[in-house]
């Protein structure tokens, strides 16, 4: 028969190792160090211990991301990056959940710095016409 200490020491070891397959938001992750990290914080839950404050940075960084971009695009007069539709399509919380399906279907953009993650989906998702 097991002594109840040794099941006490499985029990812990269980509870100290997350789900498999869900690594979970972690203070690691606000370092966004690959457009994988944004993707994370962005697809948090709110309910997660760190999941509001995810969801938070995520819209700070990508609305700041796109700002600058978009002053960058204005300065052009030729070969914009990318051509926002007037009004533009969609809400800011639906972009930000289109910006993480097609990081999701982009393999190669989750390796990207989160920059360039996002930077490739506007330009994805909003091309210009030839001349713009």
């Amino acid at each position: 028969m097991l002594s109840r200490h040794w099941l006490a020491g499985i029990a812990a070891c269980a509870a100290a190792f997350p789900v498999a397959g869900y690594a979970g938001v972690t203070e690691d992750t606000f370092l966004l160090h690959t457009t994988s990290d944004l993707v994370e914080l962005c697809s948090a839950a709110p309910s997660d211990s760190m999941g509001t404050a995810a969801l938070n940075f995520c819209h700070g960084f990508t609305l700041g991301v796109y700002r600058v971009l978009a002053e960058e695009n204005a300065a052009k007069r030729v070969g914009k990056l990318f051509c926002m539709p007037d009004p533009a399509p969609t809400t800011r919380n639906q972009a930000i959940a289109d910006f993480v399906q097609w990081a999701k279907a982009t393999p190669q953009a989750m390796t990207q710095s989160p920059a360039d993650g996002v930077t490739g989906y506007l330009v994805s998702k909003y091309p210009c016409k030839r001349g713009k």
